[in-house]
């Protein structure tokens, strides 16, 4: 069976995919990975989804409020990147901004990748705002633990990093994508950019951009 080039970008997306999915789960649950002490011993996994005051669970709800909204961030980040495997090409012989200069031609199809930007864009800033709560209520649970300085600041330090990276990557391919009228790739490497339509999508395209036209005409 012939491998094609938007199943090999798929599955590149994917094995990406579940590696920063492990990365992002280990930094939200802060309170589940970053070591604490339990009596004389470090706590396991249920002594930590049990024990505490009202304070601590309250912080633990927010661990997992924001895997939740990182989850979705996942999700409409992944149905944007499947779009723009599916509808554009990367062809290294042309500019990056071409996609730019095609869309402008394109009214139907700016559109769609409009709202593929937004959406990415705004669940990056409230997923954002969300883990900052959630690293708030986090920190001042873990710093009273006697443990804390001498054996959880490493890990605690590494998942909050990986966690800022994260969204600092999808806030600076979302906001670009939106103000360059770029589709930005989130998973390609050094966040290459999509910039010719897929070959396959041109008559399906050209259909849609006359109908979208003729209906705009008819509004007018």
């Amino acid at each position: 069976m012939k491998v094609d080039v938007d199943l090999k970008e798929r599955l590149r997306i994917m094995a990406m995919f579940v590696l920063q999915s492990y990365k992002v789960l280990m930094g939200s649950l802060l309170l589940l990975f970053v070591p604490q002490k339990c009596g004389n011993e470090l706590c396991t996994m249920s002594q930590s989804l049990t024990q505490g005051d009202v304070m601590y669970q309250i912080a633990l709800i927010f661990n997992f409020i924001t895997v939740c909204f990182f989850a979705l961030t996942y999700f409409i980040e992944l149905r944007r990147e499947n779009y723009c495997v599916n509808t554009f090409d990367i062809d290294h012989n042309v500019a990056d901004n071409n996609l730019t200069l095609i869309l402008k031609e394109k009214p139907f199809l700016l559109s769609k990748v409009q709202i593929h930007n937004k959406r990415y864009y705004y669940v990056t800033l409230s997923t954002f705002i969300v883990y900052f709560i959630n690293f708030i209520l986090s920190s001042i649970i873990l710093v009273q633990d006697e443990i804390f300085v001498s054996t959880g600041l490493t890990p605690y330090l590494s998942y909050i990093i990986l966690i800022l990276m994260k969204l600092y990557d999808c806030y600076c391919i979302s906001s670009t994508s939106i103000a360059e009228d770029k589709a930005l790739s989130s998973y390609m490497v050094e966040f290459t950019s999509f910039n010719v339509i897929d070959p396959d999508k041109k008559d399906k395209i050209e259909l849609l951009e006359l109908e979208y036209k003729k209906e705009n005409k008819e509004k007018v």
